[in-house]
């Protein structure tokens, strides 16, 4: 077990940061939900089922194991798992390794919408369309080291104990500063 670093919030995180990653997290749901909605109910709905699905994942796979079950994480996911699924045995958290198989899944979140969203390009431009194809891309790739590499990777006390996101963004984030 690592030891505790400073500035690491072990009760919780800040209402600050929870709000932030989730205002981010529902602009990039909001947008892909826009798109296919265009498309009707039938395609909308099958999007918000397909992030539902992911979150239950999450909340399966990594939340109910987390230091922070039960407790504000940098999402809020930690207090939402627990009014829905039991607690874990944490040292299972530990044991997990993230693949590329792990991340396709969550990168199709960012993706997908580009599916109606060309096929609304087709029949006339649009800014609109373009911007809201465009932002879950950006939030993707230029987002979520920022999220996870500034706001929630350095102060997560389940990173000190171990976290395979944890260690790939924090990775990242020594690159760019050594």
């Amino acid at each position: 077990m690592a030891q505790k670093k400073p500035g690491v919030y072990e009760r919780g995180f800040p209402l600050g940061t929870i709000i932030i990653t989730n205002l981010i997290t529902l602009a990039v749901y909001g947008a892909g939900a826009y798109l296919f909605f265009q498309f009707g109910l039938f395609w909308g709905t099958m999007f918000l089922l397909y992030l539902l699905y992911m979150e239950a994942s999450t909340f399966r796979e990594g939340c109910r194991y987390c230091f922070y079950y039960g407790k504000r994480c940098a999402f809020g996911r930690g207090v939402i798992a627990s009014w829905f699924i039991k607690r874990g045995d944490p040292k299972k958290f530990c044991e997990r390794e993230l693949t590329i198989k792990d991340f396709i899944p969550h990168m199709f979140i960012a993706f997908l919408p580009i599916i109606p969203g060309t096929l609304i390009l087709l029949s006339g431009f649009s800014w609109l369309v373009l911007g809201l194809m465009a932002l879950p891309i950006i939030v993707n790739f230029a987002g979520n080291p920022v999220i996870y590499g500034r706001l929630a990777c350095p102060h997560c006390n389940q990173g000190s104990i171990c976290c395979p996101a944890c260690e790939y963004f924090m990775k990242k984030e020594k690159r760019k500063n050594g």
